[in-house]
């Protein structure tokens, strides 16, 4: 069901497809794991919306575990997360950055939680567990970066190497 030619790479791993029904079967799961594993972010998503303008923005996304979930709010919007295929560990902060909850993450064949809607202006990321995450994202659109805030207290999102001990840290702490 793959039709390659009909993907479009806006920047690295992020590709949107033509057509007003858009459709995902394992092919296009293993078409983003290929390319997450060849992104510098390690990670790669398939935009079901027609752009970054659109109002509705739905997302097929492959995480690798390196990837760096930098901790971040969406200040007026908020978003659902659906599990496909892996483990991760969705991680909420409090304004100081302390812990307050960590979600347990998987399909719904695990016996784990399989859908969140977080709220706005929640302070959140992810721990991903497994080689790879499978998920679908939605959220209102437009995008706009001054929209969402990275959180101070955590490694900035390009520092991927310390962010990903940053999380490892908080994984093996209890949440307060």
């Amino acid at each position: 069901m793959l039709r390659q030619g009909e993907l479009k790479e806006v920047a690295p791993g992020i590709f949107y497809i033509e057509g007003s029904l858009i459709m995902a079967d394992q092919s296009m799961i293993e078409f983003l794991k290929a390319a997450a594993q060849r992104t510098p972010s390690r990670r790669a998503r398939l935009c079901a919306h027609p752009s970054p303008d659109a109002p509705q923005h739905d997302m097929l996304i492959v995480s690798h575990r390196e990837t760096y979930v930098a901790p971040h709010r969406h200040f007026i919007k908020s978003e659902s997360m659906l599990v496909i295929e892996g483990l991760a560990d969705a991680i909420i902060f409090d304004e100081a950055g302390r812990v307050t909850q960590r979600v347990p993450m998987g399909p719904a064949s695990s016996a784990r939680v399989f859908f969140y809607r977080m709220p706005d202006r929640t302070f959140h990321s992810l721990s991903i567990e497994t080689e790879m995450l499978v998920f679908v994202e939605s959220t209102k659109g437009p995008f706009r970066p001054e929209e969402s805030e990275n959180a101070s207290w955590a490694p900035v999102h390009t520092d991927v190497s310390a962010g990903r001990r940053y999380i490892q840290s908080l994984v093996a702490r209890p949440p307060v």
